[in-house]
């Protein structure tokens, strides 16, 4: 019994010795192993190195460099406006490569502890990262960048800058062209995002923001630029329209296209062309001054110059209108006249007016295109140099109940309408007749006399601006005279027949004259024509008018 014990005994203790030996034996040989090995179930980097030596994943993690590409993209070199592919980078174009990766990796596998690879049988295994450092070559970057299309000056194409155009006539304005990118590539400034995304190991770049591309020094929102064209696009979009004494027309595009234009990139405008304009207007639509063809109501065509009316002052008026285009005004504007307190008269005649014939003295007073009545009248007297001008007027004012006074005179009048200066038209109670050679002895000093009817119905039927126009007719035009003389020669040769009889003449488009066709200083007072009194003499006053007399606005001139 004890033998077969004892044998049991040597049998297991050698059966516990064998798997003591093997287990250690395995154990030794795990512990041998991963000496050099990493433990199954690490990963670095997201790379699997079960069983792998450290010289093996280093291997490994440097070959992933291998197939990497970085493209850099920008703006297309052709045609700044497109986006292109500029070029690539691989790492034998710049020596690419990891840096320190067996340090890192070694720092990895010295930390792991051979003696407990069996915990490896049990346990999920064990990760670990590290960022890890890119190198390569900054000279061969610049070279392989600096070789590219991008960068070439005879392909890429300069930035320019933005301008102002030339005058465009189909919108009568200036315009701001703006400026355009340039193509070609600074690769010094393109450099850090190149070497950035080198160092992300990115696959894609792009530098379009990177600041590498020259721009242009003036852009489009520039506000020098910018002001320059509003300013001088206002000046063109100005439009003055004038009432030129009646003569309507606006000075806008066609004008100002030529005197609105760019020096030195500055606005600029011609103020001597516009004063010129100014004083060309004057001379074309003044009516003052002008001449104008005049009917009479005998039916001869004169000559006569207006003299009453606006007399532009073209050195106020050529300020003014600078001024106004410098402002870009639209307005509607009359020219400054030199002339206070003036009548608006534009020299136009129409269908009513006074008409003086100074040489038959005589009046014809239309009034909307009808004779309304004809009267004779005492004009200025001729022999002491009082004669009553002779032109185109217009009456500056009507007033009742003055008194008129000039040198060594003074004379109360009922209707006072005076129409150049002193010189007017107004009742003449001292006289008793009118018309004939009474101007030639005893006329006025230079004022038209009427008779008080004539002179209160006339009152009754003018403005302020009413037309009077005043002539004598040249020697030989004067059709009464022509007409006596016509007949004193038929009387002579023993003929007895009536001149004009039933013929009326024309005056300027009105009605004819009256019967006879020949008036000759007609008695329209009761009174034989030709047989007037001095002023001085026939001086008298309707009854009862004298307290109605204003002095306080006297009127000093030609009665």
């Amino acid at each position: 019994m004890k033998s077969k014990k004892k044998i049991v005994l040597i049998v297991v203790s050698s059966i516990l010795l064998l798997l003591l030996f093997a287990v250690g034996g395995v154990y030794f040989y795990g512990v041998s192993r991963y000496r050099s090995q990493f433990f199954r179930g690490t990963r670095i980097n997201g790379i699997d190195c079960s069983d792998m030596a450290p010289s093996e994943v280093c291997t490994i993690l440097d070959s992933q460099i291998s197939d990497y590409t970085l493209e850099v993209s920008g703006r297309n070199p052709r045609n700044p406006e497109e986006k292109a592919l500029l070029g690539t980078i691989t790492p034998g174009d710049v020596s690419l490569c990891r840096k320190d990766t067996a340090l890192l990796v070694g720092q990895i596998f010295a930390a792991q502890n051979p003696y407990e690879w069996f915990k490896m049988l049990w346990e999920d295994g064990q990760d670990y990262t590290f960022e890890q450092e890119i190198t390569f070559e900054p000279e061969q970057l610049a070279s392989v960048v600096g070789g590219w299309e991008a960068c070439a000056s005879g392909v890429t194409i300069d930035p320019k800058d933005a301008y102002i155009s030339e005058y465009l006539a189909e919108n009568n304005a200036y315009q701001v062209i703006p400026d355009t990118r340039g193509s070609r590539m600074d690769s010094k400034k393109a450099m850090p995002a190149i070497e950035k995304a080198l160092y992300s190991m990115e696959k894609q770049v792009d530098i379009e923001d990177t600041g590498c591309y020259n721009s242009a020094k003036i852009t489009a929102d520039d506000v020098e630029l910018c002001r320059v064209v509003e300013q001088v696009n206002s000046w063109l979009g100005a439009s003055i329209h004038y009432n030129w004494y009646g003569t309507e027309f606006t000075v806008g595009q066609e004008e100002l296209k030529t005197w609105v234009s760019l020096q030195d990139g500055q606005p600029v405008l011609d103020e001597d062309a516009v004063r010129a304009f100014v004083k060309d207007a004057k001379k074309q639509y003044d009516p003052y001054g002008h001449t104008y063809v005049f009917r009479t109501s005998l039916g001869v065509d004169l000559k006569l110059k207006c003299k009453s009316g606006w007399v532009t002052d073209p050195e106020k008026e050529g300020e003014e209108l600078i001024a106004l285009i410098k402002e870009g005004a639209v307005t509607d504007r009359q020219p400054v006249s030199q002339t206070e307190n003036y009548v608006f008269f534009d020299g136009t005649i129409g269908d009513s007016y006074a008409e003086v014939d100074l040489s038959n003295q005589h009046m014809y007073f239309y009034y909307k295109g009808e004779l309304l009545l004809e009267t004779d009248v005492v004009s200025g007297d001729v022999l002491t140099s009082h004669a009553t001008p002779e032109g185109i007027y217009a009456v500056t004012f009507k007033q009742r109940d003055r008194i008129l006074r000039g040198p060594g005179y003074e004379s109360f009048v009922h209707y006072w309408m005076p129409f150049y200066g002193g010189y007017g038209m107004h009742d003449a109670m001292w006289r008793r007749a009118f018309g004939g050679s009474i101007f030639l002895e005893n006329g006025s000093h230079g004022c038209v006399n009427l008779p008080l009817k004539k002179a209160e119905t006339i009152y009754g039927c003018i403005e302020t601006g009413f037309p009077v126009i005043c002539y004598y007719y040249p020697q030989g035009k004067n059709p009464v005279e022509n007409a006596a003389i016509a007949a004193q020669g038929a009387a002579q040769a023993g003929n007895a027949g009536t001149v004009g009889a039933g013929e009326g003449y024309a005056g300027n488009g009105a009605a004819g004259t009256g019967e006879d066709g020949m008036k000759t200083g007609t008695e329209t007072n009761g009174s034989q024509a030709g047989m007037g009194t001095s002023g001085a003499d026939g001086e008298r006053m309707e009854s009862g008018a004298q307290g109605t007399v204003s002095e306080d606005n006297e009127i000093r001139g030609q009665w």
